[in-house]
């Protein structure tokens, strides 16, 4: 996915017609096993109903290489891997999202990111090290301060630093508001460092505004609320007062 900005949303849903809307017109979709009610059944479901233009991520439930190994084993596009307080929790999950040489990711090759087969699993391995999207989902103050050598080590390991604007204003007892000049600042710096490394930035828009807010700061991986969000807000709109 080379677009400057990208716009997608998390799915909490697991109706595949809504997902399948999705990645009819949004540049990705990221199943949530943290927050949503998917099984590893649904998961793979949606997994394999989203269009080939559309960027296919899963957000793994917690920082645990059995759960990151299973869900990459469903064969997305990538992961987002969240609860990411300090450098050792990076590396811990870089190192279970790769194969040796590059890191100690489990290998079946008679799983759906092998095609089901054991033959040419040196050239699959290799291939998949090469194209696998990984995200990083920096969370609290304690995150941010270990962000510069983060991305500075696994620069190359690494495709989107996403900043968990919630996970973040909570940690400070703050309200999630962009105008907070704390969140101004945060985001700045994770803009500045990333962008040295030619990281994408991802983060949330709850509304039109903070869309173009976003794209104005230089974050340029946006999530628009998530799928229920979106369905919550059409709804909401139809019954007027």
């Amino acid at each position: 996915m080379n677009k400057k900005n990208i716009i997608g949303t998390f799915s909490l849903n697991s109706c595949p017609n809504i997902t399948e809307i999705i990645s009819k017109n949004l540049d990705y979709i990221i199943i949530d096993r943290e927050h949503g009610s998917h099984s590893f059944e649904s998961v793979n479901i949606l997994n394999k109903i989203i269009k080939p233009n559309c960027l296919s991520l899963i957000r793994v439930s917690h920082l645990n290489k059995i759960e990151i190994q299973r869900c990459l084993d469903l064969n997305p596009d990538g992961i987002l891997i969240p609860q990411i307080s300090s450098y050792a929790d990076a590396k811990f999950a870089v190192s279970c999202s790769y194969f040796n040489p590059q890191g100690k990711r489990g290998l079946s090759p008679y799983t759906a990111a092998f095609d089901y087969n054991p033959n040419k699993s040196d050239d699959k391995k290799n291939k998949i090290n090469k194209k696998i999207f990984i995200g990083l989902l920096i969370e609290g103050s304690k995150g941010m301060a270990s962000l510069d050598k983060i991305c500075n080590d696994f620069s190359k390991d690494i495709s989107l630093i996403y900043f968990g604007l919630y996970d973040f204003t909570s940690s400070l007892n703050l309200k999630p508001d962009w105008k907070n000049p704390k969140v101004k600042k945060a985001v700045k710096k994770i803009v500045n460092i990333c962008n040295k490394k030619k990281i994408k930035v991802g983060s949330i828009a709850r509304n039109k505004k903070e869309i173009r807010f976003l794209k104005k700061i230089g974050i340029n991986f946006i999530c628009y609320q998530n799928d229920t969000g979106i369905i919550h807000e059409a709804f909401s709109q139809i019954k007027t007062k």
